[in-house]
């Protein structure tokens, strides 16, 4: 429960006014429409059919609105420029550059670095949908100051990395 309390202080403290304009309208949307099955009363099938319909249409619009406003609004690009396994000290060092391509500067950037195990040929059909989503391991990092059209590198490491297969790194980064 503190995590979540956690998370909806983080983003009610960072986002813009055009996110919550979009969880307005998200409001807004779904109440109408559930105003409106409320007049489908004497049709409970109908009406159970359109509340499903809206409880989908509303979580989609959320998602994919909220992709647009953040590649619209705060958009960057990470890039992988190196990553080295130290075998001294059993650790994944993972060099990254984050450039701000938006027309504000950005107050703090979290990049995320998520190592996911790939395909084994012993894995099960579970194991490696399990794989493909959930990361073995993964680390963030914070970055304060990132001014328009600057470019900054920085290393996440990965301590007491002992994977011996094949592994894929993705990054992700919310920037506010």
């Amino acid at each position: 429960m503190e995590s979540f309390k956690e998370f909806i202080l983080y983003y009610t403290q960072r986002l813009y006014l055009v996110d919550y304009m979009l969880i307005l309208f998200v409001f807004f949307l779904f109440t109408s429409v559930l105003l409106l099955c409320v007049f489908l009363r004497y049709k409970p099938v109908i009406g159970l059919f359109i509340i499903a319909i809206d409880i989908i249409a509303c979580f989609l619009i959320y998602i994919y609105g909220y992709k647009f406003i953040d590649s619209y609004a705060r958009s960057r690009k990470t890039l992988i420029t190196d990553q080295k396994l130290l075998e001294s000290s059993n650790a994944l060092a993972v060099d990254f550059s984050i450039t701000n391509t938006s027309k504000r500067d950005f107050k703090e950037c979290k990049v995320t670095a998520k190592i996911f195990k790939d395909k084994l040929p012993e894995d099960s059909f579970l194991t490696e949908y399990k794989n493909k989503f959930l990361p073995y391991r993964k680390k963030s990092r914070e970055l304060k100051g990132l001014k328009k059209d600057q470019t900054q590198s920085q290393r996440i490491s990965f301590e007491d990395f002992s994977y011996e297969n094949n592994y894929t790194i993705r990054l992700s980064s919310e920037c506010f």
